[in-house]
């Protein structure tokens, strides 16, 4: 059962209660929006998906919170800034800001083609990138703020077959550990999440390599990290100021892992991904 008491300090601590989340048209970014729209929130959203962007408006509203909408690609800076503008003028402020939008990639490096690997790395980092450079002076001017950057343990597991995410989320991080320390005089908080596979839609609509894929799909499908539970305990860990948040535990168990012990742990990560494809092999036969 999922604990929303966990909440109960964000509208103490942000007044205007405002936020904005790529992405929240499904998995992750439609957690965050479920869990703010429950406490009376107004949330600028936005998808490239239509029709999940419209479902999710209805969610909100039907939660107590009020929803306005933005139909664009987080690669295009333009639209952004555009969108988060629009939002500003209707809304008034940006208490959080949420960039939870990405895209699955699995296949070895010489298997993706420079396009494939370029897109992934304009939708996760070059899409955060734009966020922020939209968030930041907004924040800035408010004196306060937080922005959670949506990265993935992808970032320091850093699987094979992984590349291009493993490559756009750890840049991720970097970022923001950077902003963090460029934002503290502001009073502006950054954080940086870092989940394993969480239950949602981006292994089936994860690109890449046939093989990539269905590795990646019985993964995300093997998972039980709830969206809703992952959307729930970042929000609570954020009101403490925290800038990591790995989740599960077993994330945290990783975190320390490759901290203390670098060359056996790309030694076990490569056994297990070994033991996964062989998993997968069986299953396809």
């Amino acid at each position: 059962m999922l604990d929303e008491s966990k909440l109960s300090g964000l509208n103490k601590n942000y007044s205007s209660k405002c936020a904005f989340i790529t992405g929240a048209g499904s998995g992750l970014g439609f957690a965050f929006a479920r869990a703010l729209a429950s406490l009376g929130w107004n949330i600028g959203i936005s998808d490239v998906d239509e029709e999940r962007l419209h479902q999710a408006v209805q969610m909100i509203n039907e939660r107590g919170g009020k929803s306005y909408a933005y139909k664009f690609d987080v690669s295009n800076y333009d639209e952004f800034k555009t969108s988060v503008e629009s939002f500003i003028a209707v809304a008034g402020a940006i208490d959080i800001g949420i960039n939870n939008a990405g895209v699955g990639c699995a296949g070895h490096i010489d298997e993706l083609s420079v396009e494939v690997f370029r897109r992934v790395i304009d939708i996760n980092l070059m899409g955060v990138v734009n966020g922020c450079h939209v968030f930041v002076p907004i924040m800035k001017k408010q004196k306060s703020g937080h922005i959670l950057n949506v990265a993935s343990a992808a970032a320091f597991v850093s699987a094979p077959r992984m590349s291009a995410y493993n490559a756009s989320k750890a840049a991720v991080v970097s970022l923001s550990e950077t902003l963090r320390s460029e934002l503290d005089e502001y009073g502006v908080l950054v954080s940086v999440l870092m989940p394993t596979y969480v239950r949602t839609n981006i292994g089936r609509d994860c690109i890449g390599t046939k093989e990539g894929k269905g590795l990646a799909t019985m993964m995300v499908d093997a998972s039980q990290l709830n969206p809703d539970a992952v959307a729930i305990e970042s929000l609570a860990r954020m009101l403490n100021g925290e800038l990591y948040l790995v989740l599960p535990e077993e994330a945290r168990f990783l975190w320390r892992f490759k901290r203390l012990f670098p060359d056996a742990f790309w030694k076990f990560i490569l056994g297990e991904v070994k033991k996964k494809l062989a998993k997968l092999e069986s299953a396809q036969k």
